[in-house]
Parts: C-alpha cells; structure tokens; sequence
C-alpha cells in the first residue's frame, strides 16, 4: 500500500469536499472574516499542492522508499527504468502545476486588458465630482458602484447611485469600495478563479470561490464602517439590492458581485453585529490554518510505501 499516496489523497478528499461545506456552513466567518479568509487561502494552496504531490509521489514510488530516496536514485542512475504508468503520473503532476500556472497567468492579464479597456472607458465617459474623490461618475440610470484596482485606480459611481442614495450612503458606499482597492482585494479572489478553472466540477473548489468572495465583502464593510454608521452602509446596500443593482467588488474580470443572499447577511452582520470571535477561537483558526497547510508537509516526509 502506498501510505504517502494514502495520506495525500486522504487529506485531498477532505480538504476539497467535506472542509468547504463545513466551514460554508459555519457561522463564525461572519465574525471574523479575516481569519476565515486566510483559512479558505490555506485550503486552496493545499489542494493544488496535495493533487501535484499526489501524482509525483506515484511517479517516484518504483525508485525508492521515500521521496528523499527516490530522487537521490533517480539524480544518481541507480535506480531501475521507471515503468509507463510512473511516467503517466509525471506527465500528469506537469500538466496540473502547468494548468494552475498557465490558468493563473492568463486570469491575471485577462483582468488587466479587461480594467484598462474599462478604465479608458470611464475616463472618457465618466466624469469627475470635486466633492468624491478618487471617483468617477458615469451617466447611468442603473444605481451600480464598482472599483477597478491597480496602479491606477478608480472607483465608478452611476448617476442612478447619486439619484437612489443619500449622501452619507454614497460615501459609505465609496468607503467599501475604496477598502477593495486598499486591500488589492481582487489579488485575494485571483488565486480562486484559478483554482476553479482547473477543477471546474468540484463543488468543494466552487463554494470556496463563492465563500472568498463573501468574505472580501465583508472586510470591506468593516473597513467602511470605522468610518461610517454600519445602519448607514447597510441602508445602502438594501436600496441598491432592491434595485437588483450590482455592487461589485475588485473590479472588471475577477469581479465579486454580491448575490441576495450574500447582501441580506452582510446587512444583517451590520445592523445587528455579533461579538467578535473570541481570542481562543481565533487562536483555533490560526492552528487549523497552520494544520491545513503543513498537510502536504506531513505527506512528503511520509514513506512512499509500508515497506
């Protein structure tokens, strides 16, 4: 039996299937978003790490006992020729770091040719109010707000929000998206769509996108609310809701476009907040983030076999 292949996979399993619905499921994110997020960052590093250590490990199990020791035979020319199926499992390791690789890099400049187009776009329709900085005001009916991060930014306004919104709203609106451009938020969400685009049918692989995507929301609301009533941000994203409006996050290309579902629970976090999580459960979502990436550790210094 080949027990690092066991565990890789084992830990495979949980991390892409039942670790997203759990943690979807749970209520304390809510309270601290940050924590959850760099928890859903260490899951998704290590299911692309355990699928390509997985693969490798079955590539060096005919050349020796350990991952140490098959490399040192194969760099050394002692060990046997590796039959047909080592070289599958190979070819098929490079094509998944290949895949993520080349996934992540054409999402990166896809999102970058998408911004500048957009951002040529507003600056040449859209104009400028002395009273909002760094933003842009487009002449639209449909009341929408999204930021276009980067080296250099902007946020855009329609006419329809200065129409719909009071003007303590549109500021605590301009905050959140103010917070994504602040935060590079879209970098955040970027790793993701990679992620999903490799494993299109994995449920596990789409809730975590979903889940990111809330999450960065989220964050942005609290930033927005240190300095803006939180029943002033939470108006806001009700009237803009109701209008069935987007208001969208880290900009054109990896966009997070809040759903009913997710604006009613980022207004219900607002208007009626609960405790943040308590210093002991944060200490816990720290040491299971740590666990969750140390996984494919743990699977690389395992034998390759009981033997």
């Amino acid at each position: 039996m080949l027990l690092a292949v066991g565990w890789l996979l084992g830990c495979l399993l949980v991390l892409a299937a039942a670790a997203p619905r759990r943690l979807a499921a749970a209520t304390w994110p809510t309270r601290a978003p940050s924590y959850a997020l760099a928890l859903w960052q260490a899951v998704g590093l290590a299911v692309g790490l355990l699928a390509i250590l997985a693969c490798l490990t079955v590539a060096l199990t005919p050349a020796g006992d350990t991952h140490a020791a098959a490399v040192s035979a194969l760099l050394a020319g002692t060990s046997a020729p590796p039959p047909w199926w080592s070289w599958l499992a190979l070819a098929l390791a490079v094509l998944l770091f290949l895949r993520l690789l080349t996934v992540l890099t054409t999402s990166a400049v896809s999102t970058l040719r998408a911004r500048h187009r957009n951002r040529v776009l507003v600056d040449l329709v859209a104009t400028r109010n002395p009273l909002l900085a760094r933003t842009r005001v487009v002449d639209h009916d449909l009341p929408t707000a999204y930021c276009l991060p980067g080296l250099r930014p902007r946020v855009v306004v329609s006419r329809g929000v200065l129409d719909l919104l009071r003007e303590d709203e549109v500021r605590a609106v301009l905050a959140h998206e103010n917070a994504h451009v602040d935060q590079r938020h879209d970098l955040v969400v970027l790793p993701f769509v990679a992620l999903r685009a490799t494993f299109p049918r994995s449920a596990g692989v789409r809730t975590a996108q979903v889940q990111v995507a809330l999450l960065v929301e989220m964050l942005a609301d609290d930033r927005a609310t240190r300095r803006h009533p939180p029943a002033v941000l939470a108006r806001a994203l009700h009237k803009i809701g109701a209008a069935h409006a987007p208001l969208s996050g880290p900009g054109v290309g990896a966009a997070v476009v809040a759903d009913d579902t997710g604006t009613l629970l980022r207004a219900s976090r607002l208007v009626s907040p609960r405790p943040p999580l308590s210093v002991p459960g944060r200490l816990a979502v720290v040491g299971a983030t740590a666990l969750v990436l140390l996984l494919p550790v743990v699977g690389l210094v395992l034998p390759v076999t009981t033997a």
